[in-house]
């Protein structure tokens, strides 16, 4: 396990060596394109596709690593939330079926609406409930406004899309005509297959899906999903980067830093539980440096050994993603 770990801090230490190298399909500067100038000290921005909104590339997951904490101790939740405010963080993912996830960050967002890019999911899938379930969180919110809304958690297993069309993808329009949300998103990690089919049927302006470096579904989210809304300017969200190597002796950051180097990807949303790691990842973001693509290569092979034995949550019967772990 040692040796593990000094096999991927080998591999991130040797990138700034190696940043001149010649790369394939996703380069270093291919990966900077997308950057804004981020403020003295602050965590990197990007683009958020053709959303054209600036947003950190670390953004705050807020299910069920930060509610656990601070469900029961909310003024330090809102302290935590503070620091990464001050961090210059300002992509924060939360979803109605979060528990109480948008009541804990109310009070915050309701203090610092402007300087958040708000998102919000809702897994209803007809007219009615989908249009309840956004009344709610905006309430739980204290705000009149998302800054983004997700279809939360497709499954071809038990989603119709022409259904769905008829419900849901119906009333998230209308919101957009009603300016109570400019944006709308899909969010889904059983299988990318189903995300492109829902892509190209309802034309989503965002994604949110998972690009841990193991390289899921034999590669087709990086290698078929990512480029198809990379073609379409979506914004492209990534998650799960972190979860099955909470188990195994690897280093959190240099994982997230794999997606983060993936040409096309805007941000990496990252469960927020403690200001330690906040700062952590924060570091790693703020001047960041991409990974080449001989560096996540190696990558891959090394954790795709270390995490053979642990299951994929959310391939797993039954799974749903109501406060998993980012």
């Amino acid at each position: 396990m040692n040796s593990r770990r000094h096999f991927l801090k080998s591999v991130v230490a040797s990138t700034a060596g190696l940043g001149a190298a010649a790369t394939s399909s996703t380069s270093s500067a291919q990966a900077n394109d997308a950057k804004a100038e981020p403020a003295a000290g602050k965590v990197d921005r990007r683009r958020l596709g053709r959303l054209e909104a600036e947003v950190s590339i670390l953004g705050l997951g807020l299910g069920s690593a930060f509610i656990r904490p601070y469900d029961q101790d909310r003024e330090a939740g809102h302290a935590l939330l503070q620091s990464a405010l001050d961090l210059g963080i300002n992509y924060w993912d939360t979803a109605r079926g979060y528990k109480t996830s948008e009541e804990i960050i109310g009070p915050v967002v309701k203090a610092n609406r402007d300087r958040i890019f708000l998102v919000s999911k809702s897994a209803a899938r007809d007219y009615d409930g989908f249009m309840r379930e956004v009344e709610t969180s905006l309430t739980n919110l204290q705000t009149d406004r998302l800054d983004l809304l997700h279809l939360h958690n497709l499954k071809p297993d038990k989603d119709d899309l022409a259904q769905m069309e008829k419900g849901c993808v119906r009333a998230v329009r209308e919101l957009i005509d009603q300016k109570v949300v400019p944006h709308f998103g899909v969010t889904g990690h059983s299988g990318a297959r189903f995300l492109m089919d829902a892509i190209e049927r309802f034309d989503p302006d965002a994604l949110l899906s998972v690009y841990p470096c193991t390289r899921d579904d034999e590669g087709r989210y990086e290698d078929e999903l990512l480029p198809l809304a990379r073609e379409r300017d979506m914004g492209v969200i990534a998650m799960k980067t972190v979860r099955r190597a909470r188990n195994a002796d690897l280093v959190g950051t240099d994982l997230v830093r794999y997606a983060l180097s993936l040409d096309g990807i805007a941000t990496t949303i990252v469960g927020l539980d403690t200001l330690d790691h906040l700062n952590a990842n924060s570091q790693m973001a703020t001047n960041f440096e991409p990974l080449d693509l001989a560096q996540r290569d190696a990558m891959h092979r090394e954790v795709t050994t270390a995490v053979a034995s642990i299951p994929t949550p959310w391939e797993q019967p039954g799974y749903e993603d109501g406060a998993g772990l980012a």
